[in-house]
């Protein structure tokens, strides 16, 4: 584990100090306090948590005081902070879990820097800062007063968060006059101002209601064309602040079109042209305008954050807007959009009554559009029955000419207009993954229903299989990155519904910070197949020719390799050997396959076990209907698809769950049948399979009084959204 060294400078901090150490102690090996010339407690303060407090004389250059701090400090790598900061405890939590993960080969880590709050305690202002870095890099400090750190190399983004509480501090000092006084200085010694200079002036300028001199410091920033495109885009919103303040509001609005030149509208900018046209009473080009704003909060630019711009604010507008559109169905949905902002806010609260009343009720009738996401149109047995279950339920309960529902055959979820659905379902499947969170994550920006329907997760490695069943911590980065992690969680605490396959892909999601109580375990949607139908004259038929003996199911197939081990072949001929040991036993085998792909492998088993006496090969692709009844015959089944399991535990009839990836761990812990699932790699397949054996010899009434409880369980579960309508 990494060691880290906090290093700080302070003057005058005795209010918040011991705050700031108190949150952050935990995660550090050393700190590192520089004194600039306190006349309070902050020393006496500082030498009760660390015995390196050391003194620098201020000259005032903030950059050369920070240096001098990190010259001190001696561990891994270098933590900073300012005295006002504070890390709350998740995030120190947090903090403790990189720490143990952490390794050599990063160089920075980023941090969110949340710098102001509504009243509900949510962040209003938000931006990265390269927080943590590697000291044997000997980053240096820059700039004399709004001071950045130059780092490079291997720089990886947290989601950890440092909160500003300045607010605490009674006695904060001039810093503004203090910060411009050290600017103007610089200007009288004639140094070079650099761009980063001009604009950080500029806002001195107007922080000190010096407007129009702030004009032509923002003016000559960017002139430049040197900056930060950030920088460039907040100058033109700040250059809008100052005319704003000087009455000159043709000016400020032709400075936040400016900001168009840069880059994509940013939120804020987008919120306050739709209120210059909201007071001009042009109601459709402010909607266009809070439209965008809510739709240019989908894209993550790496600057700085104003979440209430992309969030409420625009909702809130929207609501009013619509209403004087006389659209009250989507005025009254912009509210409750607003709502699950800030559920407490008078003016939702408000709209929220009014709304209430019968005669404001928004219309119904309208065409309901639903987007189903899986992965389906592949001749995947798996995938397709999902889909085909979903369908069917929602025929027989929906099925007129005010519902329709589309799956994304052959399609990725990417390639549909989330615009044309009211609501978008991630079906069953191993699909909560990289590429669908992004259209889950704009369906909830965009203000759509969005509920997550038995899905789960794939390509966990085995390692951390034994970790989640404990319900210990994995480094889920491996596998997810941050900004797909952050944006997951946001889905699942707007989503209407969420229910995944199993306890290994909750333990995951609630690992990355999502709400326990937002998610539960449905189970996996072919849990619902009809356990009884009609296929049962043509099913004689298939086992005939080993009608009244015992008779074990295979499932065969492939995966390309892509398997715990990496290894089919092992697998295969740790198959061949059980299978021999089995027909020695007095069983018969059934050879079956439940994807096109997978016959070459079935057809090559069948060869090398050589006994046509005792084994019947069959490939063909049946339907979920036929496979039930088919395996309502066997004794018990070893499968290698997931699916297979899960059609043979619908049927009542005991598996061996060939575990080759993680799902299939994921589905038996849901089931309680972990010691069924026996991993491709291991080196004694065939042993496990001859004991498993003798125990559903053993415990088969068991098994089928256990799976009857299962499946009561999980329909409740998985009826849940259909029983609800669908939240529409």
């Amino acid at each position: 584990m990494v060691t880290i060294s906090l290093c700080m400078i302070v003057k005058d901090e005795e209010e918040v100090l011991a705050s700031c150490l108190d949150s952050v102690k935990e995660a550090c090996d050393e700190i590192v306090i520089v004194d600039t010339g306190s006349t309070d407690k902050t020393k006496e303060i500082a030498a009760s948590f660390t015995d390196k407090v050391v003194d620098f004389e201020w000259v005032d250059d903030f950059s050369a005081a920070r240096n001098f701090a990190f010259s001190h400090a001696t561990m891994d790598f270098i933590l900073w902070l300012d005295a006002d900061d504070v890390l709350l405890k998740e995030d120190l939590s947090k903090l403790l879990t990189l720490k143990k993960t952490l390794d050599d080969t990063v160089d920075v880590v980023s941090m969110y820097y949340n710098i102001a709050f509504d009243e509900y305690g949510n962040p209003t202002f938000s931006y990265r800062r390269n927080r943590l870095v590697k000291r044997t890099n000997h980053f240096k400090w820059h700039g004399v007063v709004h001071e950045y750190l130059a780092v490079s190399g291997n720089i990886i983004k947290s989601d950890i968060a440092v909160t500003h509480q300045k607010h605490l501090k009674e006695n904060s000092g001039d810093t503004k006059g203090r910060n411009l006084q050290i600017y103007e200085a610089k200007l009288k010694r004639g140094e070079k101002f650099s761009p980063r200079d001009l604009y950080y002036y500029a806002n001195e300028l107007r922080e000190n209601q010096k407007y129009k001199k702030a004009i032509l410091y923002y003016n000559e920033f960017l002139a430049t064309k040197k900056g930060w495109v950030e920088d460039e885009i907040m100058a033109c919103t700040f250059l809008a602040d100052c005319y704003a303040y000087l009455g000159e509001h043709e000016k400020e609005i032709d400075s936040l079109l400016r900001s168009l030149k840069y880059d994509l509208p940013r939120p804020q900018i987008c919120c306050r042209l739709g209120d210059y046209f909201k007071n001009k009473k042009n109601i459709k080009t402010a909607v266009f305008w809070y439209e965008t704003a809510i739709n240019d909060g989908l894209v993550d630019h790496g600057g700085f954050t104003m979440p209430a711009f992309s969030t409420w604010y625009p909702h809130l507008q929207l609501c009013v807007c619509y209403w004087k559109l006389g659209n009250m169905e989507k005025a009254y949905h912009h509210n409750k959009m607003a709502e699950n902002y800030r559920p407490n806010d008078p003016s939702v609260q408000f709209n929220k009554r009014f709304f209430d009343k019968e005669t404001a009720k928004p219309l119904k009738g309208n065409k309901r559009k639903i987007l189903y996401i899986g992965w389906i149109g592949h001749n995947n047995l798996g995938d397709e029955l999902m889909w085909h279950i979903f369908k069917e339920k929602f025929d027989t309960l929906f099925g007129d000419e005010n519902w329709e529902v589309e799956g994304t055959i052959r399609k990725p979820s990417t390639a549909f207009n989330i615009d044309a659905y009211d609501l978008v379902v991630l079906g069953g499947g191993s699909i909560i993954c990289e590429n669908n969170t992004p259209v889950l994550y704009k369906a909830i920006k965009k203000g759509k229903k969005v509920m997550i329907w038995g899905a789960g997760m794939d390509l966990i490695q085995q390692e951390d299989v034994s970790l989640l069943q404990a319900e210990k911590s994995i480094n889920i980065d491996r596998y997810f990155s941050r900004n797909i992690q952050q944006k997951l969680v946001e889905v699942i605490d707007h989503a209407e519904f969420v229910g995944v396959r199993g306890p290994l892909t909750y333990e995951i999601l609630r690992q990355m910070g999502a709400k326990e109580n937002k998610i539960m375990v449905s189970g996996d949607p072919g849990l619902l197949l009809p356990k009884e139908n009609e296929e049962v004259d043509f099913v004689e038929k298939l086992i005939l020719p080993f009608k009244g003996q015992k008779i074990v199911g295979i499932n065969w197939g492939t995966s390309f390799n892509h398997v715990f081990g990496g290894n089919e072949s092992h697998v295969e001929l740790q198959l061949v050997d059980s299978i021999q040991e089995l027909i020695e036993k007095g069983y018969k085998i059934y050879l079956y396959t439940v994807w096109d792909q997978d016959i070459p492998a079935i057809k090559r088993l069948y060869e090398q076990l050589n006994d046509p006496g005792n084994v019947i090969m069959d490939t063909n692709l049946y339907d979920q209907n036929i496979l039930v009844q088919l395996m309502s015959h066997f004794d018990f089944t070893i499968n290698f698809k997931l699916h297979a399991n899960i059609i043979s535990y619908v049927a009542g009839t005991p598996f061996i769950a060939l575990a080759y990836r993680f799902k299939v761990f994921d589905f038996t812990s849901s089931i309680n049948l972990e010691p069924f699932a026996v991993a491709t790699d291991d080196r004694n397949i065939k042993s496990k399979i001859l004991k498993l054996e003798n125990r559903i010899s053993m415990d088969r009434l068991k098994f089928k009084a256990q799976r009857d409880e299962q499946l009561s369980f999980y329909t409740q579960r998985l009826d849940e959204p259909f029983d609800k309508h669908l939240f529409l």
